[in-house]
């Protein structure tokens, strides 16, 4: 397995301006380096299991699949769900037709915690750790907590991400990397990624742009595309799935909906072909 970079100097390596990104980063650092104990369990290595891929391909055949995020705060928004209780929340997910959840796990800016993904495991549907990953230590937390996929994020990670990719797995954890533009395709290439999100969030000013499938698609023909951020209503997150996404994932809109259950029907309601 690939060595991987020293947080500092992976962050640092990065150049980024200053920005809500990098504010988070450095929280995580600050995080990473206060923590006295680590997990004393011995690496083993493993297999993944595949249960993420398998939910999101199964729904995509059947007109999209939707990621719906646990979320109570953000660095632009502030704790606009702080206190919505995790698994009444993650069950409306589920009666909604949710393929897999996404769970933060920062938390300082998203008041995140990764003993959330631990408690989700009871509900049944494939976890995605998110966080800003840039150590071995936040992977084995995540592995830790049986999270079935971990975000990676391209514009962070850059040509480490193949190295990331490799230690996820042998985690038994599928990588899911995200694109901020077309430039970082590469490294999603050389991570061999069959997860490949799109943030349509800018994460160094928060704000939205409209990206589309279609060069994904050439770059990426047989990986799962992901449309993530910005998808405020029903007809939004429908206009992505028809526009060529695999699956969209959305969080602030379902945190804030009174009855997510039915957001996320209405969103696959005509999507989803009839039965005979």
């Amino acid at each position: 397995m690939s060595q991987l970079p020293e947080p500092r100097a992976l962050v640092r390596a990065a150049a980024l301006a200053p920005s809500h990104l990098l504010r988070v980063l450095e929280a995580e650092l600050e995080r990473l380096e206060s923590a006295t104990t680590r997990n004393p369990a011995a690496f083993v290595p493993r297999q993944t299991s595949g249960a993420f891929e398998a939910a999101l391909r199964r729904d995509a055949a059947r007109g999209g699949a939707i990621i719906a995020e646990y979320k109570q705060a953000s660095p632009s928004l502030g704790p606009f769900a702080l206190g919505t209780p995790l698994l009444p929340q993650l069950r409306a997910y589920r009666e909604g037709g949710a393929a897999a959840f996404s769970i933060l796990a920062e938390p300082t800016y998203f008041k995140g915690s990764a003993e959330h993904l631990r408690a989700a495991a009871e509900l049944g549907l494939p976890r995605l750790y998110k966080g800003f990953v840039i150590s071995e230590a936040q992977l084995d937390e995540a592995a830790a907590v049986g999270a079935e996929a971990v975000l990676l994020i391209a514009r962070v990670l850059r040509e480490h991400t193949a190295a990331f990719a490799e230690a996820a797995r042998a985690r038994g954890m599928e990588p899911l990397v995200e694109l901020h533009d077309l430039t970082e395709v590469p490294f999603a290439q050389a991570a061999g990624a069959r997860l490949v999100g799109i943030n349509a969030r800018d994460l160094a000013t928060f704000t939205l742009g409209a990206p589309t499938a279609e060069p994904l698609r050439r770059a990426f023909p047989e990986a799962l595309l992901i449309r993530e951020s910005g998808l405020a209503t029903v007809e939004e997150a429908r206009q992505a799935l028809r526009a060529g996404f695999d699956a969209v994932l959305m969080g602030e809109a379902l945190m804030r909906s009174p009855d997510p259950a039915d957001f996320l029907g209405r969103i696959l309601a005509d999507l989803r072909p009839v039965a005979p």
